[in-house]
């Protein structure tokens, strides 16, 4: 559940919890940034937007993952089906799918939920989607801070060979459609290659720790409380607190205003499909593997554990709001070192991908 203020937090958590408790889940609220829908807004060269083309340096590239070590390791990942669509789409080399675009001159004027960003230029976020949901780590993300003036920019020009793989992609889903009697979108939807243009603004918000969370952990009652076992630590209708809280959780995507996207946000704490994201992203970095086995969860689980603190949620994106619809699930986590934030090395941003 998202919040406007501490105060909009105390008068929506009445239907869930007494006030003593109410009060310490006010006190663990994490500050956090999300999205609203623009809709009929001019998108300017330079504005917050999703999907579309970035808007770079005119005469920039488009830039392009590099080619992984082992292309074979991250295509049997998948099944058969999206094993063919791998190998496929690694063998033509194509350039990242582009994703968003955030305005940091329209963080910073939020204050301070915003204040770990750069407050000048724009952050542009790339995925190389194909691949990403079965790749966690560097090579599938590329996140640019780019600061040159807005007079200077240009709307770039999607590569041909990127335009194609869109357009077949486009081709591919009309005639499933077609096949299967499918009714035509309501809107332009999304592929791996692209997603349409949508303007967006950001809001400071304030947000509940998810449980797989490790901001969980950062209020020792909220914690207890939620840990204890059932019935010592009752929410309202005599529900336990667990139960309670989990209810308080669901009722953002129940109760969240027109036109916020209430699973997009910049910063904060993560909302996990699984465990918390950033696991991931030490297990990549430190391992140089994309699983533990279970022998080496069980002996590493307590470094890794404690390593993840030193990672950050940069920005957190629901593949199907962004697509619109043409992904039926998955959440995309682009992920970095607090050290490397605060130094304003993007090239060492992680992406973790997620689906329940």
């Amino acid at each position: 559940m998202m919040f406007d203020s501490p105060e909009d937090a105390r008068l929506a958590l009445q239907a869930y919890f007494d006030t003593p408790r109410i009060e310490m889940l006010v006190e663990a609220l994490v500050p956090t940034l999300v999205f609203e829908v623009a809709p009929g807004k001019r998108i300017v060269v330079g504005d917050t937007k999703f999907g579309g083309r970035p808007d770079l340096p005119a005469g920039s590239a488009w830039p392009r993952p590099p080619a992984p070590a082992d292309p074979e390791a991250i295509a049997s990942q998948g099944n058969a089906e999206a094993g063919a669509e791998m190998r496929r789409h690694l063998a033509q080399g194509l350039p990242y799918t582009f994703i968003a675009q955030i305005d940091l001159a329209e963080a910073a004027s939020l204050g301070n939920a915003a204040s770990p960003l750069p407050p000048d230029g724009r952050l542009l976020f790339f995925y190389d989607l194909a691949v990403g949901p079965w790749e966690t780590g560097k090579r599938p993300a590329k996140v640019i801070w780019d600061r040159a003036p807005r007079n200077k920019l240009a709307t770039l020009a999607m590569p041909e060979d990127l335009a194609r793989a869109a357009e077949k992609a486009r081709r591919d889903a009309a005639e499933n459609r077609a096949k299967y009697k499918l009714p035509e979108p309501s809107q332009a939807e999304g592929s791996n290659y692209e997603a349409p243009e949508r303007g967006m603004t950001l809001r400071a918000s304030l947000s509940l720790p998810d449980p797989s969370a490790i901001e969980m952990e950062a209020s020792a009652k909220l914690n207890a409380a939620y840990s204890a076992a059932e019935g010592t630590q009752s929410g309202k209708n005599g529900q336990s607190f667990e139960e309670a809280y989990g209810e308080a959780l669901t009722a953002g995507g129940k109760l969240k205003p027109a036109g916020r996207w209430h699973r997009q946000q910049l910063l904060g704490s993560p909302q996990p499909e699984q465990d918390d994201p950033r696991y991931d992203a030490v297990i990549v970095s430190q391992f140089g593997k994309q699983h533990l086995s279970s022998d080496e969860w069980k002996k590493e689980r307590s470094a890794v554990m404690a390593a993840a603190h030193d990672w950050v949620l940069l920005f957190q994106l629901d593949l199907a709001d962004w697509s619109a619809g043409a992904w039926g699930e998955g959440t995309v986590y682009f992920l970095t070192r607090r050290k490397d934030l605060e130094q304003r090395r993007f090239d060492e941003v992680v992406a973790v991908y997620q689906q329940t």
